[in-house]
């Protein structure tokens, strides 16, 4: 099957993923892993399982790379591999709170060709397609070149990294004083293609695993953002990373702020 045929019959079965947990009760075979309040339901198991083997079915070469369970051992510089994150925002998804995603990526050789992320509580998916553009529900995205002073940053205050939060804590106090308002909305995929819909200007996280972004960062690019690492150089498919998110001009005022 030609790629751009697996990508649009991917963003059908993530859809059908979705419908799994839209009417779901969350706290249905809720447990903890391991981290402080980092948690996992039946749902993230049975949502991996059935893209696994439906995206197994697009694409029977592919390896996966998944959040849950033993799926974490594939190379992903070699070959075609699907990276899975079942549900990106599991505490939100816990809590009622409508800010949680599904996330399929598909990188060839080390490098992404299709990202989705969609967020069946608002019936929203955003898609990319490498070298095609960047789509919410169809509609083109494209980032206008902006400030941080003019709209919201977002962030990550390292829920499951106690080691981690008061820096990340101190870098929300830094950027605080250059930007409208800051925002934790608890799912690192929605964050980046957030800035994608210009619904804020950037994202910052001190510790992404490739689950998180590998999807976003690809719909970020094709509408005209640009992801990175935190000390400004290119994010590559690498786990336990710090990044950085939005447009050109943006990062390098985030960047300027956190190097004060």
């Amino acid at each position: 099957m030609e790629l751009f045929a697996v990508f649009e019959e991917a963003c059908e079965k993530v859809r059908q993923a979705g419908q799994k947990i839209r009417h779901a009760d969350p706290k249905d075979g809720m447990k903890e892993k391991e981290g402080a309040f980092n948690f996992v339901t039946k749902y993230d198991t049975m949502v991996q399982e059935f893209l696994i083997r439906e995206l197994g079915a697009l694409l029977p070469e592919a390896g996966f790379v998944g959040e849950e369970g033993d799926c974490k051992k594939e190379k992903l510089s070699e070959g075609y591999v699907f990276i899975i994150d079942p549900i990106d925002g599991t505490t939100n998804f816990i809590c009622g709170f409508p800010c949680s995603a599904i996330s399929v990526a598909l990188a060839v050789q080390g490098e992404v060709q299709f990202g989705i992320v969609y967020n069946p509580f608002r019936e929203e998916l955003f898609s990319a397609f490498r070298g095609k553009g960047a789509f919410l529900n169809g509609k083109r995205l494209t980032l206008s070149e902006t400030k941080l002073e003019d709209g919201v940053a977002c962030m990550d205050i390292s829920p499951y990294n106690f080691e981690l939060r008061d820096q990340a804590m101190e870098m929300a106090k830094k950027i605080s004083y250059h930007c409208m308002d800051l925002r934790d909305i608890g799912s690192a995929a929605l964050s980046i293609c957030y800035i994608a819909a210009g619904r804020c200007n950037a994202y910052y996280s001190l510790k992404l695993c490739v689950w998180d972004y590998a999807a976003a960062a690809l719909v970020l690019e094709e509408a005209g953002g640009r992801i990175l690492k935190k000390d400004g150089e290119r994010l590559r498919l690498e786990t336990g990373v710090a990044v950085l998110a939005g447009a050109k001009g943006v990062l390098e005022k985030v960047l300027e702020v956190l190097g004060e």
